[in-house]
This record gives C-alpha cells, sequence and structure tokens, in this order.
C-alpha cells in the first residue's frame, strides 16, 4: 500500500467514527417528544404547567397532582392524542414560562385576559367564573364598603389583586401579595388581614369542605371575572387545534357535564 492510499484509508476510518461519536451525542442531548402506549400507538407528548395548591381545580391527593383541570387536560389529550408530563410551579411563574418555552401549555384557573392574549394563546373558555370578597365570621365587615382603612389579601399575578387594588384604592385600604391560598387565609385568621379576595369556586369549595369547622363567610355577591382558559405558549397554533378540538369533543359527548359535575355539583 502506498503512503497516498494509506493516508486515504486512514482519514476514511477517522471519519467514520467522526459520524458515530456525533450520531451518538445526538441521541444523547435530544429529548423525544413522543410517548408510545402498550399497543404502540405514538402520542405526542406535552409539557403542562400547573399549580398544586388550588382546589377544587389543582391539589396533590396520595402525592399526585388531580383536580377539575387536571382531569379536564388529561381528557383532552386522550381526545387529540397527546400525552401530559406535568409541572408543578407557583401562578406567577406560569405566563413566564410559557413565552420562554419551558412548557407547552398551562392550566390553573388561567383568566383570559387581553394583556395574557398579548403573549400566549388560549383554548376556547372551558369556565365561567367569579371574585368573592371573603372575611371571617365574626368580622366587622358586612359589606365593600367596610373595607375602608382596612387590609385586603389576594394571590400574586391574578385577577384578584386586580380587584384588590381597586377596592384598596376605592376605600383607602392596603394590598398585601401573596402565592397561595392557604397562606392567605392563614393571614385572615391569624388576624394580619380584614379580608380576602379569591376566585369564587375555590372559596365555595373550602367552606363546603371545612363545613361546621369553617371560620370564613362570604361578603356580597360575585365580582364578575374572566372565564377560564388553557395558555398555550405563542406559534402553537396546531395545539391550540388539537385541544380546542378536544375539549369541544368532550362537551359534545356530555362528558365535560359529567366531570364538571364531580366537583361543583349544587
Amino acid at each position: 500500500m502506498n503512503k497516498q492510499r494509506k493516508n486515504t484509508f486512514v482519514q476514511k476510518g477517522i471519519l467514520i467514527v467522526l459520524v458515530g461519536v456525533i450520531a451518538l451525542v445526538l441521541a444523547g442531548c435530544g429529548t423525544s417528544d413522543t410517548t408510545s402506549n402498550a399497543s404502540g400507538e405514538t402520542k405526542e407528548e406535552i409539557i403542562v404547567a400547573a399549580v398544586q395548591d388550588y382546589p377544587p381545580f389543582e391539589y396533590k391527593e396520595d402525592g399526585k397532582l388531580t383536580g377539575f383541570d387536571v382531569e379536564l387536560v388529561e381528557a383532552i389529550a386522550d381526545k387529540a392524542n397527546l400525552s401530559v408530563k406535568w409541572k408543578t410551579m407557583k401562578f406567577d411563574g406560569i405566563i413566564p414560562a410559557l413565552q420562554a418555552n419551558q412548557v407547552d401549555a398551562a392550566v390553573s384557573a388561567i383568566g383570559i385576559r387581553e394583556d395574557r392574549l398579548e403573549v400566549v394563546h388560549f383554548s376556547d373558555p372551558y369556565f365561567e367564573s367569579g371574585l368573592s370578597l371573603i372575611t371571617l365570621k365574626d368580622s366587622a365587615v358586612e359589606e365593600e364598603a367596610d373595607l375602608e382603612g382596612k387590609t385586603i389579601v389576594a394571590k400574586q399575578g391574578t385577577s384578584s389583586l386586580k380587584l384588590a387594588n381597586e377596592l384598596a384604592e376605592k376605600y383607602n385600604a392596603k394590598v398585601t401579595k401573596l402565592q397561595d391560598d392557604a397562606t392567605m387565609y392563614m393571614e385572615l385568621e391569624n388576624g394580619n388581614a380584614d379580608a380576602v379576595i379569591n376566585d369564587y369556586p375555590s372559596v365555595a369549595y373550602k367552606i363546603n369542605q371545612d363545613g361546621g369547622d369553617s371560620k370564613l363567610r362570604l361578603v356580597g355577591d360575585k365580582y364578575p371575572s374572566e372565564d377560564y382558559g388553557i395558555a398555550i405558549s405563542k406559534g402553537s397554533e396546531e395545539l391550540v387545534d388539537k385541544i380546542n378540538t378536544g375539549l369541544q369533543e368532550l362537551k359534545d359527548s356530555g362528558e365535560f357535564d359529567e366531570l364538571y359535575s364531580k366537583y361543583f355539583a349544587e
């Protein structure tokens, strides 16, 4: 073998090795966006963000995330041939996570608002909500006007906080921003706040679950609020269509009403 042929042979060998190494590296670095079930059917996997402490919409039971929103998304995914991987986080981190494409979608009683529509997509509405003013049973707060000079608690990044700020300005009150429901109610029960503003379904669920032991009561009528939708990263129009189609199928089949009754029976 002459020197030129020998060099060519060596170069080819090195090239083959390099191609193999690159293939292995790419295989190791890539993340699969599909999963297969027992029958071999392939499903697209989506990462969905949610809070874990907002019953009846999201909460942990025996260490597993569940609730109305969770069951709804999983039912929609089943209709749309999708597989869901859940990622729990604080509510005010959800929209930034969608903007950064860290998650594909999010569900946590998220109101469809104009400012949010500028940075994320939303599915069709799936829940009509409202906001409630809550205080302790023995509180002197009997109506909205009694908030004069008082302290109102609301959750960071929510429509409840927007209403709390409006009422605070109207009645010269103070607003405390907190991250989760449990801490808000604790602030009220410890005497560090006079009222809480939160979504009506969540409040009604808590009072009903606590039964005779509940220390809370509602003040006045519900305030109107935005409809809830499933938030989806910008540019994911195909996923929006799949989710809307799955949601409509659930409504047409009556499965949506069954799920709603499970969590929100009168």
